[in-house]
């Protein structure tokens, strides 16, 4: 990203472009201009490096994330786990689920993971915006909901970072009535895995 070429110093570049002129007043208007594109071309670098830096702050941030998540059968409690990943958050962040409503981010994750019901979440593909203030993931929510059930979910979250590259908000959504999503976490589960494969032919497999 950082692709700004260096300008000649600015003695060399007057010397230039005043070559010719005549009066100082020329000079010296040429010198402003000159000095002016300076500023501009300086402060674009500057947010050039500002979004970088962002970006590689938010991509520590989601790499953490998702290495917790991706732990199996982890062998940190339920709430400790829930606790390192709201660190990743800020302390006012909250997970707006698009069902479920929003929760500070260290409740959210209890509930999303343990509590009442036994899950995890796989994820499929990630990004996040050059800048670095978005991200996002696609992801698959399985497990035993609150009856006992089996379920599984598709669903993306799209997460906000600050400068420090920690998340201030994350919305989740599903490409499901809301009914259904519901019934998968707090009834009857879901009837089939994501592939539409019957719960018996899977525990066959």
């Amino acid at each position: 990203m950082r692709v700004w070429m260096k300008a000649a110093p600015i003695a060399v570049m007057i010397a230039l472009a005043t070559a010719g002129c005549g009066s100082s007043g020329e000079v010296d208007d040429l010198k402003a201009q000159v000095a002016e594109v300076t500023a501009e071309r300086d402060a674009l670098q500057q947010q050039v490096d500002t979004a970088a830096a962002r970006h590689d702050k938010s991509a520590e941030v989601k790499a953490a994330v998702e290495a917790l998540l991706a732990e199996p059968g982890s062998s940190i409690p339920p709430a400790e786990l829930a606790a390192e990943l709201a660190s990743y958050a800020t302390a006012d962040a909250q997970m707006v689920d698009d069902v479920f409503g929003g929760v500070g981010m260290e409740q959210a994750w209890y509930n999303t993971l343990s509590g009442d019901l036994d899950a995890t979440i796989d994820t499929i593909h990630q990004w996040i915006s050059d800048d670095g203030t978005q991200s996002g993931s696609l992801w698959i929510w399985r497990g035993s909901n609150m009856q006992g059930n089996p379920f599984e979910l598709i669903g993306v979250n799209i997460d906000s970072h600050n400068e420090e590259g920690l998340i201030t908000e994350e919305w989740v959504g599903y490409p499901y009535p809301d009914a259904y999503v519901n019934g998968a976490i707090v009834g009857d589960g879901t009837p089939t895995t994501i592939t539409g494969e019957p719960w018996e032919g899977a525990a066959a497999e």
